[in-house]
């Protein structure tokens, strides 16, 4: 509905009419609503007169009076109902008033854009046509805007109409000058930033975190960015941005870097956590918006839109956000003009740039390990403890400062477990062999992994022994004796640090590196041998950053699948949820490994001992 009027509000001679009616909803006549009904739907004339057909009784303390008038609330005819009732007022105003640039209406909410003549012809239509449908203008309530360098600067309207000249809202998206859709996003940010001073209430970083995603970032002024011209909006998109930044920096535990915190704003998909930018989002928003409602506008004013004066800047930050300076015209614009694709231009050239101004191989290697597909799994879950999907508090806020790339310790703190001196960012503690955290990793993975198996009704043992004649190895962490064309299968599963000397430089080189140097190795152990007794060897191969080889990430979907077909439920859902179960149980294991080697105080210790 906004775009419309960014093609009409400024034309010479034309202001915008808000029209409010009084009660509209409780007023509107049902015998009006019958008789258009039936005119218009006669198939479902019969069951909206059974509904509101009689006249049932309604207690007010001692008083009773009927319910004659007006729709009930929650019925999902009755805002189809209303508009029926309605709609000989707006044909009307068609009829009689065709020049009018905009005759448009959202049920009770009527604007209209046009000349002053035009607007009093179409006001004196509701005003005469109103009340014997039950509907009676609200003059006090309605509204008149006129552009500020309009030629006449007097209400041409009854003088009960207000009138303005700085600025309206329609449907929650300001129109009008730059200030004032500056000062209406301002207003949305400050609530926003009411809510996320209560969040730390909650004392759970990985549901404050979630709530922050899915609930407060982008989804919250996603409206307004796609409603208004972003550089109308230019500043409160950075006070927006700075916010976000501001309550990831307190989950974090200490300030952002700005490779972080441009790491943070990617889709968990890149190795983020989909805390968008709004101010580099902005364009690709707007843009899509005015894309996508072109063939309504179209139909709302008659006529061909033309092209708005505010896209031309609009296209200039879509350029600048994207990298692609040869997008100088939407012409020229080689993908989709829908927001998720322009997004999705965006958020790679995010990611082109922290690659490209990582601070070293392991910045880099850590930026492309963690856009392996299902790495950020972990971010996606639902924090439920009774799903297993809970992470403690101070697990998931080291597991965040570890995706971000943040210091974690001091440089040349040993670590406490094997002595040596560990690394600032928590990558020796995690690969550490004492203490026997490694195997409590691996085996958590194992088994939720036999679980599924057992879900999906494949029969699997746990680590059978004696597989291979004459040798003591056990390559079969999961065996499955009837697997695909009937072979029976040995699954081993293995977690392969990232970032140690052996794969950081591949790895800050070639996304996946370090799956393809621990699947090479598993397969040459085991594959020969398993082969020779007519078993089938799959190694199952994840990153500690989270991402799976394509062999094993194929192996947890066929698991997925006959879960799901098993059980009864959509087997994209038991897939996703198998996936989110490891990527915790991974992350888990990460997190143990760092507390139990960290220098902190024994109660962090016994607070994670105490939730196994």
């Amino acid at each position: 509905m906004t775009n419309p009027f960014l093609q009409c509000i400024d034309l010479e001679g034309k202001w915008t009419l808000l029209l409010d009616f009084s009660n509209a909803f409780n007023s509107i006549s049902r015998e009006k609503m019958f008789e258009e009904v039936r005119a218009r739907i006669p198939s479902m004339a019969a069951w909206l007169e059974c509904c509101y057909g009689a006249q049932p009784l309604l207690h007010l303390g001692e008083h009773t009076i009927l319910s004659r008038c007006g729709v009930q609330q929650g019925d999902p005819l009755g805002p189809l109902s209303f508009a029926l009732a309605l709609h000989p007022i707006v044909e009307r105003i068609n009829r009689e008033v065709p020049d009018l640039q905009i005759n448009a209406w959202y049920l009770d909410d009527g604007t209209l854009v046009g000349t002053a003549d035009e607007l009093n012809t179409a006001l004196r239509i509701v005003e005469e046509d109103g009340p014997s449908r039950g509907l009676r203008l609200n003059r006090g309530k309605s509204l008149l805007y006129i552009p500020e360098d309009a030629t006449f600067p007097f209400n041409p309207l009854p003088p009960e109409i207000p009138a303005v000249r700085s600025g309206f809202d329609l449907l929650g998206s300001p129109i009008g000058p730059r200030r004032h859709c500056e000062a209406t996003m301002l207003k949305r940010v400050e609530k926003v930033q009411e809510i996320l001073e209560r969040l730390p209430d909650l004392q759970d970083t990985q549901m404050e975190t979630t709530i922050l995603r899915s609930c407060l970032a982008l989804p919250k002024v996603s409206f307004a960015l796609r409603s208004c011209p972003p550089h109308h909006i230019r500043n409160a998109s950075s006070v927006f941005d700075s916010s976000m930044r501001e309550a990831l920096s307190e989950f974090a535990g200490g300030p952002l870097p700005p490779w972080s915190w441009q790491k943070a704003s990617l889709p968990a998909a890149l190795g983020g956590l989909g805390i968008r930018s709004a101010t580099i989002h902005a364009p690709a928003c707007y843009i899509g918006s005015l894309d996508q409602s072109r063939e309504l506008v179209a139909r709302i004013l008659r006529r061909t839109p033309a092209t708005t004066r505010h896209l031309d800047p609009a296209l200039q930050d879509l350029a600048k956000s994207t990298g692609r300076e040869d997008w100088t015209s939407i012409e020229e614009v080689d993908v989709p003009l829908r927001q998720c694709n322009l997004s999705k231009a965006i958020d790679q050239a995010v990611f082109d740039g922290i690659c490209a101004t990582a601070p070293d191989t392991r910045f880099r290697a850590l930026a492309l390990s963690s856009s392996i597909p299902h790495a950020g799994d972990w971010l996606n879950v639902i924090p439920s403890s009774a799903l297993g999907l809970h992470l403690l508090d101070r697990e998931f806020r080291l597991c965040l400062q570890y995706w971000l790339g943040l210091r974690m310790m001091e440089e040349g703190t040993r670590c406490s477990v094997c002595q040596a001196v560990a690394d600032p960012f928590g990558d020796h503690q995690i690969g550490c062999g004492g203490n026997g955290d490694r195997i409590h990793r691996h085996d958590s993975l194992r088994d939720a992994l036999y679980s599924a198996a057992q879900s999906a009704a494949l029969a699997p043992r746990r680590e059978v022994p004696s597989l291979i004649p004459e040798s003591r190895s056990r390559p079969a962490d999961i065996f499955l004796p009837n697997w695909k064309r009937g072979q029976p299968a040995a699954l081993d599963v293995t977690v392969i640090s990232t970032l140690q000397q052996l794969t950081i430089a591949g790895a800050s080189a070639t996304k996946g590196h370090a799956l393809v140097v621990g699947e090479e190795r598993k397969m040459k152990a085991h594959a020969e041998a398993c082969r020779s007794v007519g078993v089938s060897f799959i190694p199952l191969v994840v990153e500690s950053i989270g991402g799976w080889s394509e062999r094993a990430a194929d192996t947890i979907k066929s698991f997925g699948r006959l879960m799901g077909q098993r059980l009864g439920i959509p087997s994209a859902d038991s897939t996703t949820h198998l996936f989110q179960r490891l990527s915790i149980n991974l992350w888990r294991g990460h997190a143990a490994m760092w507390i139990r080697r960290f220098p902190i105080k024994s109660a962090v210790v016994d607070e994670w001992s105490n939730y196994y």
